[in-house]
């Protein structure tokens, strides 16, 4: 494995292993290994198991979220309901919106959290491809052709490009703008802003899908016309090596050998990477999933018990905190449609 990495100039891929994870001792020759060897469960599992301390505090922070909620929730409907009996409706209307701040507060602070956790980890995804694309981009020129390697690298770039400029310009600003419209819809008791909201949720949803299907798109027929080109360059050099008398089936057997064993290389480089961005963007996910659970569990909740406003300005953060779980799905979906229809590529 060592004799792999210095002849394929991996020690790049290694070094930029260290620099994005520098808590964690990830072995890339030990991944490359199970790799190889055909078990990527036991490699994913390996870099999976120290992740189990990690999670914990997230879990924690979510069960106290949900407890917070719910009694911010209750103790709001008892003074209301107090201030109603005694038939005091100015203060049973101060006792609520004064509640309502209190309750805006913890919203925004815990989608605030999400959010810069979102910005962040879309940030070392683009770091991501950086750092760790250089060295697979020359296992796929050793294995595919050259005109395959700019492709991919074009490609690469572009997913760059869309995760720093689409995702995190223009989708997260975008959701606090929907969670901001959210808390103001919960001051009036018609929720003039119901229809707006909702138009923003889908338009996200459009955005996402969008960013998606350029990227298969461009990968498909990268995949459908790029091959043919590679594959004339290649005949023509084969059929040259073997017409020299001699030698020529020889040195066009030790040719077949050196592509098989590139193409094993890129393949298994390729899957690593896929690995690796699991093991990068798994506690991230797990936290601002576990944050978008209780909040809609306590919008759940408070809708039997407390002020309807109240329960869908919650119900709607919620659902602003899986938006920012599907903006990072999408950077990661990103970079694994990308990676895979370079991976399953086969030299024709």
């Amino acid at each position: 494995m060592e004799t792999i990495l210095q002849q394929y100039d991996l020690e790049g891929l290694k070094q930029g292993i260290g620099q994005l994870f520098p808590k964690h001792n990830i072995s890339l020759e030990q991944l490359l290994s199970q790799v190889f060897s055909g078990d990527v469960t036991g490699a994913l599992e390996n870099l999976l198991r120290g992740l189990a301390s990690e999670i914990t505090d997230p879990c924690i922070g979510a069960k106290n979220l949900l407890v917070w909620l719910l009694t911010l929730g209750l103790i709001s409907s008892l003074l209301t309901h107090f201030a109603e009996v005694l038939e005091v409706h100015q203060v049973a209307e101060i006792s609520y919106y004064f509640s309502y701040l209190l309750f805006v507060t913890v919203l925004l602070k815990c989608f605030s959290d999400a959010a810069n956790e979102a910005v962040e980890t879309m940030e070392q995804i683009a770091l991501f491809i950086k750092l760790l694309a250089p060295s697979y981009l020359l296992t796929v020129g050793l294995a595919l052709g050259t005109t395959r390697a700019a492709l991919t690298c074009q490609v690469l770039l572009l997913v760059i490009y869309g995760v720093e400029r689409l995702l995190i310009g223009i989708l997260v600003p975008f959701l606090y703008s929907y969670l901001m419209l959210s808390v103001i819809n919960g001051i009036w008791p018609e929720e003039k802003l119901t229809l707006l909201t909702d138009l923003m949720e889908k338009v996200t949803g459009w955005i996402q899908k969008g960013a998606i299907g350029v990227v298969t798109g461009i990968s498909l027929f990268q995949s459908l016309i790029v091959p043919v080109i590679d594959t004339a360059k290649h005949s023509v050099l084969q059929k040259a090596i073997s017409m020299i008398p001699g030698v020529g089936d020889v040195a066009e057997g030790a040719i077949q050998m050196v592509i098989g064993s590139a193409l094993a290389v890129k393949n298994s480089v390729g899957v690593v990477l896929m690995l690796l961005m699991i093991f990068l963007c798994a506690v991230p996910l797990i936290r601002i999933a576990l944050t978008a659970v209780a909040l809609k569990l306590a919008a759940a909740f408070l809708g039997m018990v407390s002020d309807k406003r109240l329960s869908t300005c919650t119900n709607r953060a919620g659902d602003a905190g899986l938006l920012l779980l599907k903006t990072i799905g999408t950077g990661i979906l990103l970079f694994f449609i990308a990676m895979a229809v370079v991976t399953a590529s086969v030299r024709r």
